[in-house]
């Protein structure tokens, strides 16, 4: 494993004034990990206790609806200890959004994301927290390797990277992994600044111009069950990265039509000269198979690439909320804040919010959320 090391900045230090120590969330996303969470957390946490003379941290787990019982072990797990907290969703969020979810009721000073099948190392947290103290709002993990991953799943991986890479602005790094730390600053923007109904996070960190640091890691194989990653969520992953940072599949589209057009003025100038010079060839036909096929392939090509970017727009549009969430799950008050748990067994929707409850005073966990035009209800 190896590191970019940041730039030298202030050391991090306990606030003098009240005493406290800073505090950290991990945040894990689930979807049927049923069963190898319990060695997952029992390898966490154990990572974790090696820190409570620094850190005063939570374990946030937010399980996305699945056929196991996922859900059930993380209402075990905050049942036994008070520093797990878990987020139930009532309908399938997805990676990202589960992200978002697990961010949203966060109050840490730092937040680490990272997937609950232990192929994103926990014993690379004191390395990133080394980073976060050193001044950085970003630690982000970068996968050199990965064990049990096919080779094509790599290069559709690889492919998938250079190809964002060629067609937009923001320097999404290849092999960029969901594994990052993030500062209370950077879960502020992402939570609260941010207003796309689909976001792409691995785009969006990197996006936000935070001061970074970067540590490579080698992914062991998973311990239990398979990958969530199909190539049909894969393939949709990638997708929503292209069109939410890049309009070139647009310009490609119009540059398709203009050449289309220059070979049909071709075409068209040699089917005259043939005729011209007494070709015996039967008029029209080869022209017109060709003009046909051309056409029709660059016409669908192009109605698939703005059909996509009009998806986005009829999506935003909709305002439907981004997260529904079924059941909040604690045993104890939030440490972080002192606040009652929140009660269980409610559906709530989560929209964009415009502050921060680790900058501000935006209530969290207790009977009224404030957000973007009043109050809602919990």
């Amino acid at each position: 494993m190896s590191a970019e090391p940041a730039e030298p900045a202030e050391p991090s230090e306990p606030d003098t004034e009240t005493g406290r120590s800073r505090t950290l969330d991990v945040v894990v996303p689930l979807y049927r990990e049923a069963e190898g969470l319990r060695n997952f957390h029992r390898v966490l946490t154990s990572q974790l206790n090696d820190l409570n003379d620094r850190y005063d941290w939570n374990v946030v787990y937010v399980a996305d609806p699945s056929p196991d019982a996922t859900a059930d072990i993380v209402r075990e797990l905050a049942s036994r200890d008070r520093r797990v907290r878990g987020v139930v969703m009532l309908r399938r969020a997805g990676h990202q959004m589960s992200l978002i979810a697990g961010m949203e009721w966060s109050t840490a000073d730092a937040v680490i994301t990272m997937d609950g099948d232990l192929q994103h190392p926990p014993a690379l947290i004191p390395q990133l927290l080394e980073h976060y103290e050193a001044g950085v709002d970003v630690v982000q993990t970068i996968r050199t390797r990965s064990a049990g991953r096919s080779r094509l799943g790599g290069a559709m991986s690889r492919g998938f990277y250079r190809v964002i890479r060629g067609i937009s602005d923001v320097p999404i790094t290849e092999g960029g992994a969901d594994f990052r730390l993030l500062s209370a600053r950077a879960v502020r923007i992402l939570t609260a600044e941010v207003r796309e109904s689909d976001r792409f996070i691995r785009g969006l960190v990197p996006w936000m111009g935070l001061p970074t640091a970067t540590v490579e890691f080698e992914a062991p194989a998973r311990e239990h069950g398979t990958s969530k990653y199909n190539l049909a969520r894969s393939l949709d992953l990638a997708g929503s990265g292209v069109v939410s940072f890049s309009k070139a599949p647009l310009h490609l589209a119009m540059v398709l039509g203009l050449i289309v057009s220059g070979l049909g003025l071709l075409i068209g100038i040699a089917a005259l000269l043939a005729r011209l010079a007494g070709s015996n060839v039967p008029a029209g036909w080869a022209t017109l198979v060709v003009m046909v096929a051309v056409l029709s392939g660059v016409q669908l090509v192009c109605i698939g690439f703005i059909g996509l970017y009009l998806g986005v727009v009829f999506d935003e549009a909709k305002r439907r909320p981004q997260i529904l969430v079924e059941e909040y799950v604690s045993s104890s008050e939030d440490p972080h804040s002192g606040k009652a748990p929140t009660a269980s067994r409610r559906i709530r929707a989560v929209p964009p919010r415009t502050s921060h409850p680790a900058l501000d005073s935006c209530e969290r966990g207790g009977s009224r959320v404030s957000v973007a035009g009043g109050s809602h209800g919990a």
